[in-house]
C-alpha cells in the first residue's frame, strides 16, 4: 500500500512539475513581474489544494470539503488534457528538429510560446465547459432482449438500470434528472448497480434520500454495493441510508420476484478489503434455484463472465467502467474488460454494461454519456397464451 502511495505521489508530482515548467516557459515572459520562486509557490499551493480535495479529509467542514473536491477533480482532468496537448506540441517540436517543416517566421517569433500557451488554455476551457455540460445531460439508452425461458405469468419485464451515481460529494441536483428519467419509463423494477455514493455522510445530510423515495416501480428498487461503498468501509451506515432512500440492498444474496424470475445481487470483487473473505461463488449462490426460471444478476464490475455463463445466469447487469468517462480513457477500459460498455452475448449469457448515470472525480464527460438504461426483457410465452 505504501509503495503504491509513494509511486502515485512520485508520478503525480512529476506530471505536475512538467505542467508547471511548460506553463512558465509559455507565460513567464508575460508575467515577468512575478518572481519564478513565487510562481512555483503559487503552483505548488494549487496542486496541494487539489490533493487535499481528492483525499477528502473529514476534519474539514462539509462545504469546504465539497469545494476542494471539486477543485481537485477539475485539476485532475485539466492536468490530463494539458499533458496530452503539450505532448503533441513537444512531439511536433522534436519532429521539426529532425525534419524542419515549421515556417521560420513561427519558430523565430518571440511570442510563439505565449501564443501556444493561449491555444492550450483555449482548448482546455472548451473541453472543460463542454465536458461539464455533457455530463449533466441524462440520456435514456434502450435495449430490447429475449430470454428463452418462461417467467411465471410475465411475458415482458421493463427494467430501469442505473449505476455509478457517486452521490454525496458533488451535490448539484443532477440526481433529480436521473429520478425523473426513471419515473418517465414507468419501470417494473429499478436496479442500481453500485457506486451509489462516494461520501455517505454528505449523502445523508443532503436530503437526496427523500428524492429517491419518489421513484416508483411495480416490484421495487434493488441495489448492489460497488467498490466505492467498500472504500468508505461504513457498510452498516451506507445500508441504512440507502434503505431509507427506498432501496433494498442485497449482498451475495438472491430473491425470487413475483414468482417469475430470480434476481441475484453479488458482493463487489473489492469486498474482501473490508470483509476479509472472498465473495460467494455463483455455484454457492444458485444451488437452491430453479433454473427453469430466468436469472438476472447485478454485479457492479463486468467481470467473471465465464462463471456467470457456466452457472446459468441469463442476464448480467453491470457498471463501474464509466466507459472511460472522458476520452481517450475509453481506450483503456476497452482493453481491460471483455465488455466495457453496451451489449454482449456469450453463449446463453447476455451482458449489459452501463456507462453510469453520473461521474466520478472530474464532473465531466467527453466522448461518453451519462445514462439511464431501459431494458425490455421478453420471455417465452406459456403454451396457454
Amino acid at each position: 500500500m505504501y509503495f503504491f502511495v509513494i509511486s502515485f505521489m512520485f508520478v503525480f508530482g512529476g506530471l505536475n512539475y512538467y505542467v508547471g515548467l511548460r506553463g512558465w516557459q509559455m507565460f513567464g515572459s508575460r508575467i515577468s513581474f512575478l518572481d519564478i520562486k513565487v510562481y512555483w509557490i503559487v503552483f505548488a499551493i494549487l496542486v496541494l489544494v487539489s490533493v487535499v480535495g481528492l483525499v477528502r479529509t473529514k476534519f474539514l467542514p462539509d462545504v469546504i470539503r465539497s469545494r476542494l473536491y471539486l477543485v481537485g477533480s477539475y485539476w485532475l482532468a485539466a492536468m490530463a488534457y494539458i499533458i496530452m496537448i503539450l505532448v503533441v506540441v513537444d512531439l511536433i517540436r522534436i519532429l521539426d528538429s529532425w525534419v524542419s517543416f515549421l515556417p521560420q517566421a513561427i519558430k523565430n517569433n518571440p511570442d510563439f510560446p505565449f501564443i501556444m500557451g493561449l491555444v492550450v488554455i483555449t482548448l482546455l476551457l472548451i473541453l472543460m465547459i463542454y465536458g461539464t455540460w455533457n455530463a449533466r445531460q441524462i440520456k435514456v439508452t434502450p435495449y430490447d432482449i429475449h430470454i428463452s425461458k418462461q417467467a411465471g405469468g410475465l411475458s415482458k419485464l421493463h427494467i430501469a438500470l442505473i449505476s455509478d451515481t457517486h452521490l454525496g460529494t458533488i451535490n448539484d441536483d443532477r440526481h433529480k434528472k436521473i429520478i425523473d428519467a426513471i419515473n418517465y419509463l414507468k419501470p417494473d423494477i429499478v436496479l442500481v448497480a453500485g457506486d451509489i455514493t462516494d461520501d455517505i455522510n454528505l449523502f445523508g445530510k443532503s436530503g437526496i434520500s427523500n428524492d429517491f423515495k419518489k421513484i416508483t416501480s411495480r416490484y421495487g428498487m434493488y441495489a448492489s454495493f460497488g467498490n466505492h461503498e467498500y472504500f468508505q468501509k461504513e457498510l452498516g451506515v451506507i445500508t441504512d441510508q440507502l434503505e431509507q432512500a427506498g432501496m433494498s440492498v442485497l449482498r451475495d444474496a438472491y430473491i425470487k420476484v413475483a414468482e417469475s424470475f430470480y434476481l441475484i445481487v453479488r458482493e463487489d470483487k473489492s469486498s474482501k478489503t473490508v470483509t476479509g473473505k472472498e465473495r460467494k461463488t455463483l455455484k454457492e449462490l444458485m444451488q437452491d434455484m430453479d433454473l427453469e426460471l430466468p436469472v438476472i444478476m447485478l454485479d457492479h464490475q463486468p467481470i467473471d463472465l465465464e462463471e456467470a455463463k457456466s452457472t446459468g445466469v441469463d442476464l448480467q447487469l453491470s457498471g463501474h467502467t464509466h466507459k472511460g468517462q472522458f476520452s481517450p480513457f475509453n481506450l483503456i477500459t476497452r482493453r481491460i474488460y471483455k465488455n466495457d460498455y453496451g451489449y454482449l452475448k456469450t453463449g446463453g449469457l447476455q451482458v449489459i454494461v452501463t456507462s453510469g448515470a453520473a461521474t466520478w472525480g472530474p464532473p465531466i464527460r467527453i466522448g461518453t454519456s451519462s445514462e439511464v438504461v431501459h431494458i425490455i426483457v421478453n420471455f417465452d410465452k406459456h403454451d396457454s397464451e
